[in-house]
């Protein structure tokens, strides 16, 4: 959950029904139906705000589960408690990230000066 694509807005997702509540607002408004209209709107923003309350308090509930869980794997000395999702890179040859016809090392910190053909 914590790492799912973020949806496109309402108004691309629903483009039909977006441009019909536009309309029957406009239609409203030239009616003079302002108070009804009001709480059609106050409602909607009342229950977006909710729901995007209750969205962020998973998220950092899962957020807080995660970091305790590290925690404790780094208290008990496990590797994936220190580096937590990304373990290190382990030193090695690697294709240069300056010139992919290229293997750079890498000694497990910062990219070293030696090279050697791929």
């Amino acid at each position: 959950m914590l790492y799912q694509p973020a949806r496109p807005p309402f108004l691309r997702r629903h483009p039909v029904l977006a441009a019909t509540a536009a309309a029957v607002a406009l239609w409203w408004l030239w009616l003079g139906w302002f108070w009804p209209l009001a709480v059609i709107v106050g409602a909607g923003m009342f229950i977006a705000i909710r729901r995007r309350r209750r969205a962020a308090a998973i998220r950092d509930a899962g957020l807080r589960a995660r970091a305790d869980l590290e925690h404790r794997l780094c208290l008990a000395g496990d590797p994936r408690g220190t580096f937590g999702r990304f373990p290190a890179v382990h030193p090695g040859w690697y294709v240069s990230p300056d010139d992919g016809r290229l293997m750079r090392y890498f000694d497990g910190a910062a990219w070293t000066v030696y090279t050697a053909a791929r």
